[in-house]
C-alpha cells in the first residue's frame, strides 16, 4: 500500500513538474516575442520622427532651418544604422529594419545619433 501512494505521488509531482516547465517555456517565448515587438515598435516611432523632421523641411520652404535630436538608443538597442535614401527612411538593427516614407530624394548629409540641424536651402534638404 505504501508503495503504491509513493508511485502515485511520483506521478503527480512529475506531471506538476511537466506542466511548470511547458508554462516556464511558454512564458519565454511570449517574452521575446514581446521584446521583439517592442523594438519595432521604438524603430517605427524613431523613422517616423526622421521623416517628421525632412517632411517638414521640405514643406515649409526655402530658408526653413531646425536643430532635432536622434536618440542614442531605442528599446535597449544602441547599434542601429540610419539610411535617408530614395524616398525612404530607414532604421535598421541587428533584429531587423523599418522604413518611413518621406518626399524628397534631394538630401545631402546625413542624419547622425545625437543633434543634427536640417535646413532647406532651394529645395534641396541639408543635414548635418
Amino acid at each position: 500500500m505504501k508503495a503504491q501512494a509513493s508511485i502515485e505521488f511520483m506521478t503527480f509531482i512529475s506531471v506538476l513538474l511537466l506542466i511548470f516547465i511547458v508554462f516556464i517555456w511558454n512564458s519565454f517565448s511570449l517574452q521575446k516575442d514581446m521584446i521583439k515587438i517592442e523594438s519595432n515598435t521604438e524603430a517605427k516611432r524613431l523613422s517616423d520622427k526622421i521623416a517628421f523632421e525632412i517632411n517638414t523641411a521640405v514643406k515649409s520652404g526655402n530658408g526653413y532651418g531646425r536643430n532635432f535630436f536622434i536618440e542614442n538608443s531605442f528599446a535597449g538597442i544602441s547599434n542601429f544604422q540610419i539610411f535617408v535614401d530614395n524616398y525612404i527612411a530607414t532604421v535598421q538593427w541587428s533584429g531587423g529594419l523599418v522604413n518611413s516614407q518621406i518626399l524628397t530624394k534631394n538630401i545631402t548629409g546625413t542624419v547622425n545619433k545625437g543633434w543634427n540641424f536640417i535646413e532647406n536651402k532651394n529645395g534641396y534638404i541639408y543635414v548635418s
